[in-house]
Order: structure tokens, then C-alpha cells, then sequence
């Protein structure tokens, strides 16, 4: 669970980590106390929790809280404040929680109880995260792709729940019906390769099934939300708010039978 706390005030945010640390002491809790800061991180680093002081001089918690969501729509924000009358405001910006300074363990407590967006635990072991955007941990650690073209490789395996892929039902994923020539052949020998030692590289590479010519993802060896979802798992349940993969065209078709169910 990746969380970060907010404040101008170093006391203040001092006593909001300590409180956070109390209820969940594996989680990985950074502090800021410059708002940009905030941002340049959440560029790069998915936030699961954002506990936002509203009262600060370089940025107001509203404006950072809406900047967050336009990059992470589900991070769940949690105002801190010592003024009430910005609760309206705090429901307008779909917010998780509020709370009053001083912020006590208690007050964490309840707020992680009634996430809006309910945050998967992260184990050991390899978690895809299919709900939102398509994303891959091996222990906690997002797998970085050389090629956006080799993530996508591997959602589409995902997504087909271990049925068994040719590559030329791929190389339509990726170019739809533009003719499989002998250059998209090698570039997708290429891309294949690519996922393959990104994989290896997180420790990952048994999660890929390959037979003469053929590639299936191995389910037993990851965790997904989509497959839960599937087995009508509570967790997964309650984490799906309608987006799925939002990264590529070709998952509606799946998107849309989720939403019927």
C-alpha cells in the first residue's frame, strides 16, 4: 500500500504519519511538504492513499487533490484540516475522507475501513492490475517495459484468461488490419522479446506459457483483480468502478461484459 501525507507543517505532518504507521506498519508512507513535489512523484509512482492538509501557502489541498486525481483517478484522498467549512468542497472533488487536526489513529482507522476505493494488499509474488489502467508488480515493484507495445503483449494474454495466442492474433491486437508482412513479423518477434526480459529481469518470466509458436499467460502464478472479479471475490468486487485496461481500445469488449454482470 503506497500512501503519502501533505502538510507545510513539519509537526503536523509528523503526527499524521505516526497515525497512518499505527493501523497499517508495512505500508509505504512518504512525506511532503511542497505540493509540486507531490506531483512530480505521482508522475511516476502509483498512490493508493493521499492524506492532503487543505491550508497550505504554495498549493491549496483542493487544487492538489484535483491535479492528483487527473493523473491517478483512483487515488483516495483524505483531507486534514482544522477548518470545517470546506466539506462541501471535499465532496465535490469525490473525496475518500475528512478529517479534523489533530489527526488521531482512530480518525485513520475509520477512513481505511471506508476507502471509496478499496486498495488490494500487496503480497509477495507477481499482482496484475487490470481495473483502471493495465499494470504489473512482482513483490510490490512496478515491471518496467523497454515498449509500451510489450505491456500491451501481456494484457492481451491476460485478458484472454489463459486461452493460448498465435502471433498473428497478436500482431492484429497491436495493428489491427494492417497486413502481416515479414517487417511486422520481426518487429513482433522483437516486442515479444522485449516483454519476455522484462519479465525476467522482475523475477516473472514462469508467468508466460510458450508452445510451438503459441502464448498463454499461466494463471496459477499471478494474482489478478480481473480473475477474482471473475471468481466473485469481495475485494475485487468492491474495486471494480467500471474501468478495465483503460490503456487499450480492444479491452471494451471485455469492459463491457463486466459491466453487465
Amino acid at each position: 500500500m503506497n500512501i503519502i501525507a501533505v502538510d507545510d507543517e513539519r509537526r503536523a505532518l509528523n503526527r499524521t504519519q505516526k497515525a497512518i504507521l499505527k493501523n497499517v506498519p508495512d505500508a509505504n508512507v512518504t512525506l511532503f511538504m511542497s505540493a509540486n513535489e507531490v506531483l512530480e512523484y505521482a508522475r511516476d509512482t502509483r498512490i493508493d492513499i493521499a492524506f492532503l492538509d487543505i491550508e497550505m501557502a504554495e498549493m491549496s489541498g483542493l487544487i492538489l487533490a484535483k491535479k492528483l486525481k487527473d493523473i491517478h483517478g483512483d487515488t483516495n484522498i483524505i483531507f486534514v484540516t482544522g477548518y470545517s467549512q470546506y466539506g462541501a468542497d471535499a465532496f465535490d472533488l469525490r473525496a475518500s475522507g475528512y478529517v479534523m487536526k489533530p489527526i488521531s489513529a482512530e480518525d485513520v482507522a475509520r477512513e481505511l475501513e471506508n476507502l471509496r476505493n478499496p486498495v488490494a494488499v500487496q503480497g509477495k509474488g507477481v499482482r496484475i492490475q487490470c481495473f483502471g489502467s493495465f499494470e504489473v508488480f512482482v513483490d510490490g515493484i512496478p515491471v518496467s517495459f523497454k515498449r509500451e507495445r510489450s505491456r500491451e503483449v501481456l494484457a492481451y494474454l491476460v485478458d484472454r484468461q489463459g486461452a493460448r495466442a498465435s502471433r498473428k492474433e497478436i500482431a492484429a491486437i497491436l495493428w489491427g488490419d494492417e497486413t502481416y508482412t515479414r517487417s511486422k513479423q520481426l518487429q513482433l518477434g522483437v516486442i515479444i522479446n522485449e516483454m519476455k526480459r522484462a519479465l525476467q529481469a522482475a523475477g516473472a518470466e514462469n508467468i508466460i506459457i510458450q508452445k510451438q509458436g503459441l502464448y498463454a499467460i499461466d494463471e496459477t502464478k499471478i494474482n489478478c483483480d480481473f480473475y477474482d472479479y471473475d471468481k466473485g471475490i469481495a475485494t475485487a468486487v468492491n474495486l471494480y468502478h467500471g474501468e478495465y485496461m483503460v490503456n487499450y481500445t480492444w479491452a471494451e469488449f471485455t469492459a463491457g461484459r463486466l459491466s453487465r454482470q
